[in-house]
């Protein structure tokens, strides 16, 4: 059977600024921003994906913070051809970037109670590769 091995992650950057701008509204802004890289070496069967999402912002009123949290995640691959075809880079877009979106969204809860100033968020359960893909924001490079 083919399968994806998730080796580790780091942290590019993660983040929480307070928008001074904000209008203290009882509606805060959370449009969340995101993208996607994904950099495959088919020799090696590795994939580096990182995935990043900006919520909020300091540029609107509206939002109360900007919280960035940019993630890197090491994969493997282990090809079966006797079973299903799958491409590593389907593998990679919807298995990877859920498991990295998985590690996103408790951080993103954690900025925001550790902030102490607004009431904590949980990202949602979300289809992270067809959100990122609407929006084309999933960039591919090969080795």
């Amino acid at each position: 059977m083919s399968s994806l091995k998730f080796e580790d992650y780091f942290l590019r950057e993660i983040s929480y600024k307070r928008n001074h701008n904000f209008n203290n509204s009882e509606n805060i802004d959370l449009t969340p921003e995101l993208s996607a890289h994904i950099l495959i070496d088919k020799k090696e069967n590795i994939g580096i994906v990182n995935l990043k999402t900006v919520q909020g912002s300091l540029d609107n009123e509206n939002s109360a913070f900007e919280i960035v949290i940019d993630i890197v995640g090491q994969f493997g691959f282990e090809n079966d051809p006797t079973e299903f075809d799958i491409p590593f880079e389907t593998f990679l877009k919807e298995n990877a970037l859920a498991i990295l979106w998985s590690y996103i969204r408790p951080m993103v809860s954690d900025l925001l109670t550790r902030g102490n100033e607004f009431p904590n968020y949980i990202l949602p359960v979300i289809n992270i590769r067809q959100l990122l893909e609407e929006k084309d924001s999933i960039e591919i490079e090969y080795m």
